[in-house]
């Protein structure tokens, strides 16, 4: 197991980067939801977030679930305050385009973020087994999702979310996703009703992730998320 720096429960996804950065984790990139850090080895990856919903039943599924040859090796979900989390998994790397979007074309299932499957893509591995289970789970996934959150949005399988090990083996990263632009414009019209799955905390949070750059306009996000709680107290 990878060694990580001991990290305390009221920890924010702040504290949790600048124990990382001391302990010598380096930052290799992030996305709208969370930043990602390598280990000094460079075997490891560190996915650390304020709030993603979506990827946290997403990386609990793989670390309950059996071995599949299609998903990351993920070795630990560490909580931080609130609703964030630090997973700590294998290091991954980009795939390649054209393998990645056969690998989406065979999984056969839906995309709800509006990106369009090239269903004729040839996939050698088709009829593997692990590709069946794989679809079995994100099934069941999906469908778990849209129980739980109002604003679920579904199936995010496209080769942006595929990677690949150091060996070249594909892995399925980030195959789900919350709504997140549905919570500001919720935030900004004042339908308190649309949030009822999350806490103020929560929310607060969410406006920490990295697409909510500092300056005017997160900040008038901000001032609406408070004048909707306080309003409605």
């Amino acid at each position: 197991m990878v060694a990580l720096p001991a990290m305390p429960p009221d920890a924010t996804a702040a504290m949790a980067l600048e124990l990382l950065s001391a302990a010598g984790w380096v930052e290799i990139g992030s996305g709208d939801w969370s930043w990602v850090l390598a280990d000094p080895s460079g075997a490891w990856a560190a996915r650390v977030t304020p709030f993603d919903p979506a990827y946290r039943m997403h990386a609990e599924a793989c670390l309950k679930g059996l071995p599949n040859r299609w998903l990351p090796r993920i070795e630990a979900l560490i909580p931080l305050a609130r609703d964030g989390y630090v997973v700590v998994m294998e290091r991954l790397y980009p795939a390649k385009e054209a393998a990645a979007a056969a690998f989406c074309a065979a999984l056969a299932l839906r995309n709800d973020s509006g990106y369009v499957l090239d269903s004729g893509a040839s996939f050698e591995a088709a009829d593997d087994a692990d590709l069946a289970a794989l679809r079995g789970r994100l099934t069941a996934l999906l469908a778990a999702g849209a129980r739980r959150y109002r604003l679920w949005g579904g199936s995010d399988i496209r080769p942006g979310n595929v990677m690949a090990d150091a060996k070249g083996q594909l892995k399925l990263v980030d195959p789900v996703f919350i709504r997140g632009r549905a919570i500001v414009e919720a935030l900004v019209d004042g339908r308190r009703d649309r949030l009822a799955d999350f806490s103020l905390g929560e929310l607060e949070d969410f406006l920490t992730i990295p697409v909510f750059p500092p300056g005017a306009e997160t900040d008038q996000i901000r001032l609406r998320l408070t004048a909707l709680y306080r309003d409605a107290d």
